[in-house]
């Protein structure tokens, strides 16, 4: 599962007339003429979205961008060749501009979401820029599509046109929404947990080798970083004010770490200090904290991944449109 913020707001809205050539005899025509392509482009951007918040394979995510990229090149052409409405250039040069720059931000913004897609789990800083990157391509389309929507507005005014929203275009918007506001909150919790991994990893790393010196100071960095996520799940609300089971599940699987660091994890630290003199004793101790780490990781770990994943099954269907 990889989430997305990526989105694009569905301001152009239909009059509920039709075109069906290039030649308008009204503003309505004209209008609705770009609004659906502006509508392919977003259902592309959608099923691009879907992949990316339902999926971890790469290819094909990044198979859907190109789908993408390229129906914004259709769209780009197709009102490249529309004429004036009366002479009224505003709303078309307006959109033709703004569809130049969306096609920009799917071509080498999210280029550079996807490309760091596969190493973004490799630190938090990653981790954060990825999300970043995300956010500041969400920015550029809110307001392409703004000026897009003023250009609209200013074009109906001037010929006495009446828009209003369709119930299609409603329902992309509310799917837009709800990515966006799940997203939003998927980074605060998503991050703080990330926080841990790079230490717990180091962790076991010097649990292989025996490197009670290694062990110890990944214990230390751990518990600092758990407490540190701890803190910052603390702020986390839950999901529209109800629904609290992922931020949860991130916190017991945090809070199960911090717990190893403060008892069991000093209790073996101890215990291999000294692994060529164990007794009997020494050593029912020090199987019994592998099995805690093991049952306890496993189990904690599985909820936090399941908690992730019927968070986005619930609040972001898959979009098949």
């Amino acid at each position: 599962m990889r989430f997305s913020t990526l989105s694009l707001a569905a301001t152009l809205l239909f009059t509920g007339l039709t075109a069906s050539a290039q030649t308008f005899n009204s503003p309505g025509e004209y209008n609705n003429f770009i609004v659906a392509e502006q509508r392919a482009m977003l259902k592309k951007n959608l099923r691009y979205i879907s992949k990316s918040a339902h999926s971890d394979n790469e290819k094909k995510i990044d198979s859907k961008r190109m789908e993408l990229v390229k129906q914004t090149e259709q769209s780009l052409n197709k009102l490249a060749k529309m004429p004036a409405f009366k002479d009224d250039k505003g709303f078309k040069e307006q959109t033709t501009e703004a569809f130049y720059q969306l096609l920009k931000v799917y071509s080498e913004d999210y280029k550079a979401v996807d490309m760091l897609a596969g190493t973004r789990t490799a630190t938090v800083e990653n981790m954060e820029q990825y999300f970043r990157l995300q956010e500041v391509a969400e920015h550029k389309l809110q307001v392409i599509n703004d000026s897009v929507d003023a250009a609209q507005q200013r074009f109906a005014k001037r010929h006495g046109m009446t828009i209003g929203e369709d119930p299609e275009g409603k329902r992309l918007a509310k799917y837009m929404q709800q990515v966006s506001e799940v997203n939003a909150y998927q980074h605060k919790v998503y991050l703080a947990q990330f926080r841990t991994e790079k230490a717990n990893a180091k962790l076991h790393d010097a649990l292989q080798a025996q490197d009670a010196a290694g062990f110890e100071a990944a214990r230390q960095q751990l518990l600092t970083d758990a407490k540190t996520a701890l803190a910052e799940l603390a702020a986390v609300p839950a999901f529209r004010g109800k629904d609290g089971q992922y931020r949860d599940a991130a916190k017991a699987l945090v809070t199960f770490y911090a717990g190893m660091c403060e008892k069991q994890f000093v209790q073996m630290q101890e215990l291999m200090t000294r692994k060529d003199q164990l007794s009997k004793s020494d050593v029912t101790t020090y199987n019994a904290c592998i099995n805690q780490l093991n049952t306890g990781g496993q189990k904690f770990g599985e909820a936090y991944n399941r908690a992730g994943n019927a968070f986005m099954a619930a609040y972001v269907p898959v979009f098949n449109d």
